[in-house]
């Protein structure tokens, strides 16, 4: 009775970790939002090209500030995404098909204030650093919304629910490294939990952050007017497995497994 028990415990932990579907591992690529007029289309891609991305200008330095969250993109050319112990094969995947999975170390951050922890799991803004922690590298993107649909070519987009254990915030760190705070899910923050994202240059990056390790659902809101007056906009949940230690639990729990079977044989 005992192994059985056991037994159920350590397959439920292992469902749970399958029944995330496919998980992005590391490497660049978007959180893209799509609006043809009509439908909004949330959904994960991938760039093919290495470089710089379609559609993407590079500014100078004077302008940086212009654009919360923009990163120069001319990235490294090996940081292919990977899924699931691949490289991705396709350039588009549904925003519910995706887990992006969060490892590496504890780290100080924006938010950390509002999230009451010494410090949190971070999705890092700068390239060199999600290369460093061995997490995805994360951009939100609009560059796909042709321009003259949505009034002053802008989507914003809002943070709506956080399920999880912990805290999620977003935030952006500019070049002389001032930290704002523009999305939390934590009680009493005053962060405005919007984000302006004009269709040019259309391609950003953030620092994601989460207080306690678990699987998070974030729900986001993009939304924007039409040129007709219109204000149109659409819900979309990004899930997040936040583990510092993927590998770890896994192997854990197959040994724990393994030596049931042992002594019940």
């Amino acid at each position: 009775m005992k192994f059985l028990f056991s037994s159920v415990c350590i397959l439920s932990l292992l469902a749970s970790q399958w029944s995330l579907g496919a998980l992005w591992q590391s490497g660049h690529g978007d959180i893209g939002i799509g609006f043809d007029g009509t439908d909004w289309d949330p959904h994960f891609h991938f760039h093919e090209e290495e470089g710089e991305h379609e559609g993407e200008e590079h500014k100078d330095d004077d302008d940086h500030d212009d654009h919360e969250g923009e990163e120069d993109h001319d990235h490294e050319g090996d940081n292919h995404p990977i899924i699931d112990g691949e490289e991705a094969t396709e350039e588009e995947y549904e925003i519910d098909a995706l887990t992006l999975l969060v490892s590496g170390g504890r780290l100080p951050g924006a938010g950390v204030a509002d999230s009451g922890a010494a410090d949190i799991y971070v999705l890092a803004q700068d390239e060199s650093l999600a290369v460093a922690q061995g997490t995805p590298w994360v951009g939100i993107a609009v560059e796909e919304i042709a321009p003259g649909l949505l009034l002053n070519d802008l989507v914003t987009l809002s943070l709506v629910d956080v399920s999880g254990p912990g805290v999620y915030s977003l935030w952006t760190t500019d070049s002389f490294g001032g930290d704002s705070v523009l999305m939390s899910s934590a009680l009493g923050s005053d962060a405005p939990d919007s984000v302006a994202l004009p269709l040019e240059p259309g391609h950003y990056h953030f620092n994601m952050g989460f207080s306690e390790e678990g699987i998070y659902d974030v729900t986001f809101n993009s939304s924007g007017t039409t040129v007709d007056g219109v204000e149109t906009g659409t819900d979309f949940t990004v899930s997040f497995n936040v583990v510092p230690e993927p590998s770890s639990v896994l192997l854990l729990a197959l040994g724990a497994f393994a030596t049931l079977r042992r002594r019940r044989v």
